[in-house]
């Protein structure tokens, strides 16, 4: 009886290992189904980032930047056909491409809307935000409406939901620097994407958690250039 008890106890064993690593099988051989699906998140050129604060409601009050005229420039508004976006007093659906707002994230599904803007440049009262690649807005510093967010702070808190990176050209380091020993793992040839969560920030160094439960380290970032990509979904 205790021989059997002692095999079903290492069935169970065995069979819940390979369930858990089937799921990790599946979800990289997703991330890697198709090598242009990866894509980074835009490089970061500004000081820090501006977000709508946490406690306004853009489902009944519209987005508003204006230039340093304190004319408006953009609105963002919500309707019963989804959201509209006014730039320089020409109105854009949400997926119309054609729309000049480019600010650094732009999510406009109103389950999980995300608008966040890179400032250049702060003046005595304003901050100077980037809405394209050739103009910039003006949010009032003390504009309840909006709020100021470091650039670590956002990427901690983003990529606490888990991100992804290429191994290839940003492998698993035992140490926070280029040095470091590169952590190897058998399914690296097989897998270029692989995704994690973050158990530390350090300078341009995630420390994190992969998918296959092995610690250790990558570059987030490279200069102004971002190296993984992050969940905005939740």
């Amino acid at each position: 009886m205790k021989k059997l008890t002692s095999f079903i106890i290492l069935f169970l064993t065995l069979s819940l290992g390979f369930s858990q690593n089937r799921k990790n099988w599946t979800e990289l051989d997703y991330l890697n189904a198709d090598e242009f699906r990866f894509q980074t998140e835009n490089d970061i050129t500004g000081k820090f980032f501006v977000t709508v604060s946490d406690n306004f409601n853009y489902y009944t009050n519209p987005i508003i930047i204006k230039d340093l005229r304190n004319k408006e420039i953009v609105k963002i508004e919500f309707s019963e056909t989804g959201i509209d976006i006014v730039f320089e007093g020409i109105k854009y659906q949400g997926n119309d491409t054609s729309n000049p707002l480019k600010p650094w994230l732009l999510m406009l599904n109103p389950d999980f809307f995300r608008l966040v803007f890179e400032c250049v440049d702060i003046t005595a009262n304003h901050y100077v935000v980037k809405l394209n690649e050739n103009e910039v807005g003006y949010i009032a510093t003390d504009n309840p409406d909006f709020k100021r967010v470091t650039i670590e702070d956002f990427i901690k808190h983003w990529t606490e939901l888990g991100f992804d990176f290429d191994r290839s050209t940003n492998p698993l380091r035992t140490e926070p620097n280029e040095g470091g020993q590169i952590i190897l793992n058998s399914l690296n040839e097989k897998y270029k994407i692989w995704t994690g969560g973050i158990l530390e920030l350090r300078s341009d160094w995630l420390k994190i958690r992969t998918i296959n439960d092995e610690v250790g380290w990558i570059k987030w970032r490279d200069g102004q250039k971002v190296l993984i990509k992050m969940y905005y979904a939740c």
